[in-house]
């Protein structure tokens, strides 16, 4: 099969072409610099933590050996942060720049494949879709792979369809295969996708040419073998990857449509578009048709392998063959009319870009966990209330990721009484801290998902949340007091339901399992789920490890039970002594209004109890304020 660059096109005249090609890619560039300083993600400080070696095989068996990603951007790193030092802008720069020529190569390949509209209309929603964005402005293999796979695909082909391939075209195409091979093992699996792919298309004057080059690229991913087995051997984010749902594969590409109705409108609109001028074009049909394999394989193979073997399937993984999507769907458009390209174009450029920016609001949304935020309120209250009267305690990854940030405020330092909290014994050790803790203030922040007993624990002896930053979500840093005062963030505290109890005791081996609470509905406590809805007990416990629990559940008419969450008492306790057991249940986001709800204690030892009281209460939601928060991506 042949079939030269000038075979299908929308006949643009060159210079107007050229111009919307600018356009696009400049504007997809200037999109990839806005804002380019924002906090290191997680991934990004991993890496960077695994760059401050002195030796190049430091950097190997420390570096990128005991990782799960090939070491190619690990290597960059470590020369690149030598050069520039550890600045966001300045690492991140040349993912950007790669990310917007990734962009440039989108536009050119679907040019030759399927004609100037497909190849502009694709490569302007690589440039505006906040996909494709994003991983192009964090210094991870996921932006920068997608270009090396784009290049991989240009030079394959060339190899394969020109009319006189060259040797240099052979080099270029090993090049870009081992480049995509050693940044990212799902970039290896479309080159291999793409490698194997050319063989069922290849013609007998080229066999040297692309067999060579196919060896040349094997060849120099030899030396990473020894590694990648290594990789293979380790769980990695299978560990903490939780398997994909039958739907993910339609929830992913919703979501690199940034969930937009405006965008999925676009998209249809240009396929009514290609359907009112389609005319058949022969020679399109092997690239449609590799269009959607190079989309479709590397999803099947990564969707089965997560549900069956080892989840490794994130929307991230993706990125690399996601070109092919954009491609697949406007590969119909090469008889549309030019004024309507330029037209269509110009749309997509100015309504694609206000969507991501102005209404999915990409610039002010944190899309990853957040550091320099955490480390800026840690160091804040530092200093405005003493370190010494602080106890601080913070579940993060390494703990070096705080302190990257914390050197920069004035090189602020602090200890931690607990740097990671994962539940079960962690929980049993956040106990311990808080129970020594001495100073009048404690500080608690995460930068990643935590057990939500955490929050009870410490509200039960430090009731008062004096500051609090919270980052969409995805991390959290509060400042909690000893001192109950209206001042408070969380003063407006609702009381809903009190009851005292006045506990006989009945003597040793006759305490009962169940002590009575409060049993009706939440519509007749008034709860409105604009707050949170949080139980709580006065008890006194004779033993240090009782086993009691303060449970709350709620059942449907037929006594089905719909929700059951409980506090241990053992996590708030302490022999002979009486002590504040919370609870907070996860009511919001259900119907259960109506619902028969029971809260009661749970005493399944029958060990030594005296339950004072119970209260059951609103409290205000962790709440996004202060400046800490406001330096994120704003």
């Amino acid at each position: 099969m042949r079939r030269s660059s000038q075979t299908i096109v929308n006949n643009l005249p060159g210079r107007q072409f050229m111009m919307l090609t600018l356009v696009i890619v400049v504007s997809g560039l200037i999109l990839r610099l806005l804002h380019l300083d924002f906090s290191y993600s997680n991934d990004e400080l991993s890496a960077l933590s695994r760059v401050r070696f002195n030796s190049f095989s430091d950097l190997v068996s420390k570096g990128f050996f005991v990782d799960g990603h090939p070491g190619g951007i690990q290597v960059f790193l470590f020369y690149w942060v030598k050069l520039v030092g550890m600045n966001e802008w300045a690492v991140r720069l040349p993912f950007a720049l790669a990310g917007a020529m990734g962009i440039w190569i989108t536009i050119r390949l679907f040019t030759r494949w399927f004609g100037q509209a497909a190849g502009l209309f694709s490569g302007a929603f690589v440039a505006f879709l906040a996909f494709p964005l994003l991983y192009s402005q964090i210094a991870r293999p996921y932006g920068i792979g997608m270009t090396f796979c784009m290049i991989m695909a240009w030079y394959w082909t060339k190899l394969l369809f020109d009319e006189k391939p060259g040797i240099h075209h052979a080099f270029a195409y090993a090049l870009s295969a081992a480049a995509c091979m050693y940044t990212h093992y799902f970039s290896f699996l479309l080159a291999l996708i793409m490698g194997i792919s050319g063989l069922f298309l290849l013609n007998k004057d080229r066999v040297y040419h692309y067999t060579g080059a196919g060896a040349l690229a094997a060849l120099l991913f030899i030396p990473h073998i020894p590694i990648t087995l290594n990789h293979l051997s380790i769980g990695g984010v299978g560990l903490w990857l939780a398997k994909p749902v039958w739907s993910w594969p339609l929830l992913h590409i919703a979501s690199v449509f940034n969930n937009s109705v405006i965008i999925a409108g676009l998209v249809v609109l240009i396929i009514i578009i290609q359907v009112r001028y389609l005319k058949p074009e022969p020679d399109t049909s092997v690239f449609r048709v590799l269009s959607l394999l190079f989309f479709l394989l590397p999803m099947i193979t990564g969707f089965f392998y997560s549900r069956w073997i080892n989840p490794v399937l994130q929307d991230s993984v993706l990125i690399f063959s996601f070109p092919f999507l954009l491609g697949f769907l406007f590969s119909f458009s090469a008889s549309i009319p030019k004024r309507l390209v330029i037209i269509m174009t110009s749309v997509l450029i100015i309504v694609g870009t206000s969507q991501t920016v102005f209404i999915h609001k990409y610039y002010s949304r944190q899309h990853f966990g957040e550091f320099r935020g955490v480390a800026q309120a840690i160091c804040t209250w530092n200093q405005k209330y003493g370190m010494d009267n602080i106890t601080r305690a913070v579940s993060v990854n390494n703990p070096w990721y705080l302190e990257f940030y914390m050197k920069q405020e004035n090189s602020c330092e602090a200890t931690f009484s607990q740097y990671d909290n994962r539940g079960g014994e962690d929980l049993t050790v956040l106990k311990k801290v808080l129970e020594k803790a001495e100073t009048p203030f404690f500080a608690y922040a995460w930068t990643k998902p935590v057990p939500p007993e955490i929050r009870d624990m410490i509200l039960a002896r430090f009731p008062c949340i004096v500051e609090a930053f919270n980052f969409s979500g995805l991390s959290e840093a509060t400042l909690f007091s000893q001192q109950n005062q209206s001042s408070c963030r969380n003063a407006t505290i609702k009381t809903i339901f009190y009851s005292s109890f006045q506990s006989e005791n009945p003597g040793s081996g006759s305490f009962p399992e169940f002590y009575p609470g409060y049993e009706g509905t939440l519509y007749e406590l008034s709860y409105d789920y604009s707050n949170q809805l949080v139980a709580a007990v006065e008890a006194r416990t004779q033993e240090h490890l009782s086993g009691a629990l303060l449970v709350a559940s709620f059942h449907d008419d037929d006594g089905e039970t719909l929700l059951w969450t409980a506090s241990k008492f053992d996590l708030f306790t302490a022999a002979d002594s009486i002590s504040t057991i919370r609870l907070t249940i996860p009511a919001q986001g259900k119907d259960l209004s109506n619902k028969k709800m029971k809260i009661y204690v749970w005493n399944p030892r029958k060990t030594e109890l005296e339950i004072r009281s119970l209260t059951i209460f609103t409290e205000p939601f962790p709440e996004y304020s202060g400046t800490a928060a406001n330096q994120t991506r704003k």
